[in-house]
């Protein structure tokens, strides 16, 4: 009996395929859909967070605070003359640069100022 109904199974299985694949697919699709809408929404919540201004700030401070701390042990570090007169034009360059990016976030800021051009130090 079981293998009568065995035969059978596979019998109809196999005459009707095509619509049992589509089913599977349907149903896959059903599954899917739902994981996508949740996943969008869920990137659409982190890059809110990394488009908010209080949290890009933070950004910024580290970011600068980084340089910063940088700056330091270079300067501290046992170095030839002639390297520290590299290491201060540096330090003098990053600090023009960061007033200037404070000075093109400045919407006050006259276009004639944002067009100051860094120059490149060249390391000796």
């Amino acid at each position: 009996m079981c293998d009568n109904n065995h035969t059978d199974l596979e019998e109809i299985v196999r005459m009707n395929r095509e619509k049992i694949e589509e089913i599977l697919k349907a149903q896959k699709k059903e599954k899917f859909e739902p994981k996508k809408e949740k996943a969008e929404e869920a990137m659409k919540g982190i890059l809110s967070l990394f488009l908010d201004p209080k949290i890009q700030m933070h950004f910024v401070r580290a970011g600068m605070e980084f340089l910063y701390g940088i700056e330091e042990i270079v300067k501290g570090a046992p170095l030839p003359d002639e390297m520290k007169e590299t290491v201060n034009k540096a330090c003098e360059m990053k600090d023009n640069i960061v007033k200037g990016i404070v000075n093109e976030m400045d919407p006050k800021a006259k276009p004639k100022d944002k067009e100051k051009k860094m120059k490149k130090i060249d390391v000796e």
